[in-house]
């Protein structure tokens, strides 16, 4: 083969693949995104059976707040010594139940009179803060609303306050007006006026006193706190 004719094949090799069509290359199709619901634990029939609350209750409760009734359980200290020689121990005993709902305030000013007069107590006991995000309403066994805050152990530790000077406070601030609990957790709580203050301004000055953490959840001063506990008709204590 002489070298023109080497030439020519090599000419006409490249022409020949640079006319060959590239193969375009589809993008990869994204994943479709999996949106995950929270599943709440139901509460069983043998958990209903061993909290002996009334069918009707739990049913009432359940078709006001199109939700599930889900078990809610009380954290106990059992004296036990075991074989290190340690004593105390905590447990978790199935003290009544929750549901999840968007109308928490409206459930419990309609049903705590008539649930209290049962032996029961109503109340708040998570607080779906943003907007749409739903409360979680508990009902227990119980007489007096201060048993909430015991039952959540509601305390202050950054302020040195533990659950019987918070309560030992709520007594004191019955002098001014007449509420009762409805609501709480580990380090907040909510109570509703049966009869407001006289002065809801001083009585303002005293919570801010007393929780002054409550002026970086929505109200800036006393002034505008006061106007919320006239508007919501009680009043909002938490500590950070």
């Amino acid at each position: 083969m002489t070298g023109r004719q080497y030439f020519l094949i090599v000419v006409l090799l490249s022409a020949l693949f640079s006319c060959t069509a590239e193969i375009p290359v589809e993008p990869r199709k994204p994943k479709p995104a999996v949106i995950a619901k929270t599943k709440y634990p139901v509460l069983t029939r043998e958990q209903r059976d061993v909290l002996g609350f009334p069918a009707e209750l739990t049913s009432q409760l359940e078709l006001a707040a199109g939700s599930e009734a889900e078990p809610f359980f009380l954290t106990v200290v059992v004296h036990a010594e075991n074989m290190k020689g340690e004593r105390g121990f905590e447990k978790e005993r199935l003290a009544g139940f929750s549901v999840h709902t968007t109308k928490g305030d409206e459930l419990i000013d309609r049903l705590r009179s008539g649930l209290r007069a049962q032996g029961y107590l109503i109340f708040k006991s998570h607080r779906g803060i943003y907007k749409n995000l739903p409360d979680i309403v508990t009902v227990v066994r119980g007489n007096n609303s201060y048993d909430i805050l015991k039952i959540q152990r509601t305390e202050a530790p950054n302020y040195r306050l533990d659950g019987k000077q918070i309560i030992a406070w709520l007594k004191a601030r019955q002098k001014d007006a007449s509420f009762v609990i409805t609501g709480a957790g580990p380090d907040w709580l909510e109570a509703r006026f049966t009869k407001p203050p006289k002065n809801v301004q001083a009585f303002a000055r005293k919570v801010v006193m007393f929780a002054p953490d409550v002026l970086e959840h929505g109200p800036q001063n006393v002034e505008k706190l006061s106007e919320r506990m006239k508007r919501t008709n009680g009043f909002f204590l938490v500590w950070d």
